[in-house]
């Protein structure tokens, strides 16, 4: 049955020995087998570090048909390597595939949460195409819950396109402190969105070192400040019916 093969395929992969090897490189060998159940096959090939594995996703990101790419888009985001991670990185920047297919590509990068992405994922932050640079800022903010200080490192060069994604990543990202974005503060686009991101994270987390922030540039404290009134105010999710 299809979906036993596909099962079992996926189960291999927690089963490494020269037995599952031998069976999952038949999958793939067989060409009337259904390519759903080749990448499964394929996948766990390459969490043995088999280069057969990858050699076949990689054919697979080739494919004529968009929904076989997206599937090995998916499969790929739960191989947890570095190979993966350069594979689905080079999708995100190639203009040759669809925008829904690079969208996966980013969500992907967050679902594995590897920090080598983060130069991919900020670069998106430049297309035209908002669906991918929405998966992209989301992918960005899983990694800014594990990664928050190289995330910050990375506003510093980042571009006038760039800062919105990283600004709304970090704005959510529960383990940034106060002091990792004083020395930020280098020019009104930056102080903007180191306004964005402080308001954002609320009121009780900062308010003890507020005073800090009100020494080093007022006016973004006081932009701050604005920020959290507006935002703890009971008009500011209120809608019209």
């Amino acid at each position: 049955d299809l979906s036993d093969r596909y099962a079992a395929a996926k189960a291999l992969s927690y089963f490494k020995s020269n037995l599952s090897e031998k069976a999952l490189l038949k999958r793939i060998m067989d060409e009337n087998e259904h390519i759903y159940v080749k990448l499964e096959a394929a996948a766990s090939l390459a969490r043995f570090g088999k280069k057969e594995g990858y050699a076949f996703i990689e054919e697979c990101l080739t494919n004529e048909y968009a929904e076989n790419v997206l599937e090995t888009v998916i499969v790929l985001a739960e191989i947890k390597s570095k190979k993966s991670c350069e594979l689905l990185s080079q999708v995100l920047q190639d203009d040759n595939y669809n925008p829904e297919i690079r969208a996966g590509a980013a969500w992907a990068l967050g679902e594995q949460s590897n920090k080598d992405s983060l130069t991919a994922l900020i670069k998106s932050f430049n297309l035209v195409e908002e669906t991918i640079k929405v998966e992209a800022a989301r992918a960005l903010a899983k990694l800014s819950k594990k990664y928050a200080p190289d995330v910050v490192k990375e506003f510093d060069s980042a571009s006038i396109n760039e800062k919105p994604g990283i600004a709304w990543a970090l704005a959510i990202a529960p383990n940034l402190q106060l002091g990792d974005l004083l020395n930020k503060l280098k020019d009104l686009d930056s102080r903007q969105w180191v306004s964005y991101i402080i308001g954002k994270q609320g009121q009780e987390k900062y308010v003890k070192e507020i005073e800090k922030l009100k020494k080093k540039d007022p006016e973004v404290y006081f932009a701050v400040t604005v920020l959290w009134k507006i935002m703890t105010s009971w008009v500011f999710e209120l809608k019209e019916y």
